[in-house]
């Protein structure tokens, strides 16, 4: 897949995964300072929006994760502000706050996402995550509070926004926010 097929441009919002041990799997919000190919493969210079010291990043957009054959794109468009998801046959909007155990969900630690699945809630107590086993996570729990996370995502050229399995296989597609 090349650049031609990619939406982003220079100056646009973004978010980008990592692959380094300690933030496997960890989504952060960065803006694209320049986009450039090297030996066939396509780059993305990034600064990160809640890292003000860091230096600008370099990031390749499709990456292995050790030795995987299959590439994972590392850029997405920024979080859509919809959440309005056609479920088989009728519209479900995706509620904020209202978890239960199962929910796939991104926690907001440390100034980016973690994606994960809830495994234990009580009420008036901060739930369990568990984020994804290698290489789509860091594979531990942790408590997190519920003002603290968002429904878990992906993002794809071809579907745009859509659900996630828990197997990892996409869900249903998002409406709207496949508009960025």
């Amino acid at each position: 897949m090349s650049q031609t097929n990619l939406p982003f441009k220079d100056g646009q919002t973004v978010e980008v995964r990592s692959f380094e041990h300690g933030y496997r799997g960890a989504w952060f919000r960065c803006k694209v300072v320049r986009i450039y190919i090297v030996e066939g493969k396509l780059y993305y210079s990034l600064k990160y929006l809640d890292y003000e010291k860091e230096e600008i990043h370099e990031q390749q957009v499709f990456q292995r994760f050790e030795h995987e054959e299959k590439e994972w794109l590392m850029v997405r468009p920024s979080y859509p502000s919809v959440h309005k998801i056609e479920a088989s046959q009728k519209p479900l909007d995706v509620a904020h706050g209202s978890w239960k155990v199962g929910d796939l969900v991104d926690w907001h630690k440390d100034d980016c996402y973690w994606s994960g699945t809830v495994v234990a809630l009580k009420k008036n107590e901060p739930l369990q995550v568990e984020l994804y086993p290698p290489p789509r996570g860091e594979g531990a729990t942790y408590n997190a509070l519920r003002k603290d996370l968002r429904p878990s995502l992906e993002w794809s050229l071809e579907d745009g926004w859509t659900l996630p399995s828990a197997d990892g296989r996409q869900g249903n597609v998002l409406g709207s926010a496949r508009e960025m």
